[in-house]
């Protein structure tokens, strides 16, 4: 089994789209070279900003398997696998351990209440069928409806090797200090899906942090976790407000569609394209935008 861990910036990449709706390959193909090349720690597609479940199992599966192809090992790609329904994310796992890719991370399970069993038994079934494979637990109790507690996570993590930690999207590092001490035996990997904590989780021990918005600008993002490793801790907190003044720029914006539209204002993507049910942008919006990309270019100079 792998030890490759999520660190540092993680990516939460896109699903770019033509405008009927189908995936655009070449531009996930440019869009992942981007990434790598712009000094990106870890790649983690099909997750919330990939319009995961918005899309079926075969387009999941070719987006894992271009972007493992185009990534060719350089940066550690762990694909979100959870989905709609249990067998889909069963399938998903399967396909991802046989495609070779460092790892996954598993979604609970979305809609229906689950208390603390029914979630042990989701993780302890896919765990126990792939014990080879490296896993992160991904809580967004906002969107899923479910809760991962720190209890949770530490039985898991006490049953299953190859379980290393969890991404958790939520403003809370009371909660990552949790989860950092949940396990007796060994230390979690943390991560947090928030870019105005990522120096906060950092600090208190996180590994990084998951980010949609690191595409447009990762230099600055990765500034921050070398700044972080460097011990500069001023510099860190400098760019650190920096990405928070970004991610204040875009409130009030749909994210996934402004991520596409900087993207393609960038000439990476072809296409801001989204899938129902998320909507178009409006011409203010875009206007807004274009001048956050014209403040970003100036901040990288």
């Amino acid at each position: 089994m792998t030890t490759r861990k999520l660190h540092g910036v993680v990516c939460a990449s896109i699903t770019p789209m033509h405008s009927d709706g189908s995936i655009d390959i070449a531009s996930l193909r440019r869009l992942t070279q981007h990434l790598i090349k712009s000094g990106i720690h870890c790649l983690y597609p099909n997750g919330t900003n990939g319009e995961s479940i918005a899309l079926n199992q075969d387009e999941r599966f070719q987006i894992a398997r271009t972007i493992h192809e185009e990534n060719a090992g350089r940066v550690a790609l762990y694909v979100q696998c959870g989905a709609g329904t249990v067998a889909e994310s069963y399938a998903h796992v399967r396909y991802c351990a046989e495609l070779g890719v460092d790892g996954v991370g598993l979604m609970s399970p979305i809609f229906f209440a689950l208390d603390d069993l029914a979630l042990m038994q989701y993780y302890d079934a896919i765990m126990d069928r792939h014990p080879d494979l490296s896993m992160y637990a991904y809580n967004i109790p906002t969107r899923a409806g479910n809760d991962i507690r720190p209890e949770v996570l530490g039985a898991l993590m006490t049953r299953h090797e190859n379980l290393l930690g969890i991404k958790y999207s939520f403003p809370d590092i009371e909660r990552i200090q949790a989860y950092l001490h949940c396990v007796p035996t060994r230390r979690p990997s943390v991560l947090i899906g928030c870019d105005s904590l990522a120096l906060a989780c950092m600090a208190v021990g996180g590994d990084g942090w998951v980010s949609g918005p690191s595409a447009v600008a990762p230099k600055l993002y990765t500034a921050l976790s070398d700044a972080l490793t460097a011990g500069d801790i001023a510099k860190a907190r400098e760019i650190q407000h920096a990405i928070v003044r970004l991610a204040q720029s875009i409130a009030g914006i749909p994210e996934i569609p402004a991520i596409k539209y900087l993207l393609m204002k960038q000439g990476i993507i072809e296409s801001e394209a989204c899938r129902a049910p998320l909507r178009p942008l409006t011409p203010p919006e875009r206007a807004r935008l274009d001048c956050l990309l014209e403040e970003i270019d100036g901040a990288l100079g």
